[in-house]
């Protein structure tokens, strides 16, 4: 089932950015963030992230108070009820997994030719152990949409929910924005014997900003390409300053990069 974005969600995700200051931030959550100068103050813009977690995009959601973050998620996630409800009305985009769902694209491009961030996760499925393979819808969908794309890099949100409920403490979450970039293309024929080369070259963007033990079957950092990505762009830095309980530091980050992996 594929949502739009009418005017209605724009009230729904005032109350939902309340709800999850109150539920994550503001009890649960000590956010760390580094690199929010490369996050383009207007669009048409992507962010293509790793996906650890369900709370994943929520805790990108409530950053955004200037722009609304559209995720894509799997269509099953309308199949559980309390998922199901913060999706259809947040108006998420639902995505059949393992195809090519030319319905959620279709979306997705319209949503960004209305202002709208989507943000996609190309692994196309969570994962625990690292960086899955990623997909090629991302490529489309930017191409077609001519957007900059903001690689995204989340952790430490792996014990999310069991262990949030257990341990009477706060945690500590990390996210990391890289350097935006676009696809290049060449004329107006779209490169779909490029796509996976393309997909993996944003894939490993993304790697480079994790962890080690985060990065997965993008952990040879030796082996990244960029013959086509295209980082000659110009982009102002948001105007918005970021929400309570968000530290704006490099330092923690930092240290856990260069720690030897667990």
């Amino acid at each position: 089932m594929a949502v739009e974005t009418p005017s209605l969600h724009r009230w729904r995700r005032r109350i939902f950015r309340f709800g999850i200051w109150n539920l994550l931030y503001r009890f649960w959550m000590d956010m760390h963030i580094e690199g929010w100068e490369n996050v383009p103050r207007s669009g048409p813009l992507i962010m293509m992230g790793n996906h650890i977690a369900a709370v994943d995009p929520v805790v990108i959601i409530y950053l955004f108070t200037d722009s609304d973050i559209v995720p894509m998620a799997k269509i099953e996630a309308w199949d559980q009820p309390v998922t199901r409800y913060f999706v259809h009305h947040w108006g998420a985009i639902s995505v059949r997994r393992g195809e090519l769902d030319l319905t959620a694209l279709k979306t997705a491009i319209k949503q960004v030719e209305q202002g709208d961030v989507v943000m996609l996760y190309a692994e196309g499925t969570r994962s625990t152990t690292g960086l899955l393979q990623g997909q090629e819808g991302s490529v489309y969908l930017a191409l077609k949409t001519e957007a900059t794309i903001v690689p995204v890099a989340i952790w430490n949100t792996h014990d999310f929910p069991q262990a949030w409920w257990r341990d009477v403490q706060r945690h500590s979450i990390y996210l990391r924005f890289g350097q935006p970039f676009k696809f290049k293309q060449e004329g107006k024929r779209l490169p779909r014997d490029q796509f996976q080369a393309m997909t993996d070259e944003a894939m490993y963007r993304i790697s480079h900003l994790l962890p080690a033990e985060w990065r997965g079957v993008y952990s040879d950092l030796s082996a990244a390409t960029t013959n086509h990505l295209d980082f000659d762009l110009k982009w102002e830095p948001p105007s918005q300053d970021l929400p309570q309980r968000v530290t704006l530091s490099s330092d923690a980050v930092e240290q856990l990069l260069t720690a030897e992996p667990a």
